[in-house]
């Protein structure tokens, strides 16, 4: 396999048989994407689980009058979808975008299954990938419904370090740029 999938957190500690045995028999592709590229749609349907193996790119929510927040960026390794492919609803609540070139493993949500059935080192490390984007999205909401922007910003710049683009960080915070603007002169 090109871009070695047993590298990946997601399959770290597997037998490789048998996920030999379930990528070989089952829909699965690398998917190469530009910089720019929509890789998945806000409420398209989510049949498969996204592997990045290189690259980078974010999630961004977008509102019926066309409001638009990012909520992550995310590098490979990484895990994409893992929340959402066995969902009741079985749709993306996010659009992702590539922020570089990057490839991805697209691997269809049966073929998912019957690994996490088979190999108990998947199984446990697809659930700490879940249990770890959950307490992300948890952290995230805390930041947009409890604090103020200002408090926000000085979490952006204590992870981050600086801002270099007002527009971008504008988009991370979810704020209007010239709102940003405001807070960063204060």
């Amino acid at each position: 396999m090109s871009c070695e999938i047993y590298d990946m957190p997601l399959f770290r500690g597997c037998d490789r048989t048998v996920v030999d045995d379930m990528l070989g028999g089952s829909f699965c592709r690398l998917g190469s994407y530009s910089k720019g590229d929509f890789i998945a749609m806000q409420d398209s349907a989510c049949r498969s689980l996204f592997v990045l193996c290189e690259g980078s790119v974010y999630a961004r929510m977008t509102n019926d009058e066309g409001r638009e927040f990012t909520l992550d960026t995310l590098s490979a390794p990484d895990v994409l979808a893992s929340a959402f492919i066995f969902s009741t609803d079985g749709t993306f609540p996010v659009t992702i975008i590539a922020n570089s070139d990057c490839k991805i493993w697209v691997v269809d949500k049966e073929c998912i299954r019957s690994i996490l059935e088979h190999d108990t080192a998947v199984l446990n490390n697809f659930l700490t990938i879940l249990s770890d984007h959950s307490v992300f999205l948890s952290n995230r909401l805390h930041q947009f419904a409890l604090q103020t922007l200002a408090s926000r910003l000085i979490g952006y710049l204590e992870q981050n370090g600086s801002i270099h683009n007002l527009q971008e960080t504008a988009f991370i915070l979810g704020v209007a740029r010239p709102s940003l603007s405001r807070s960063v002169s204060q």
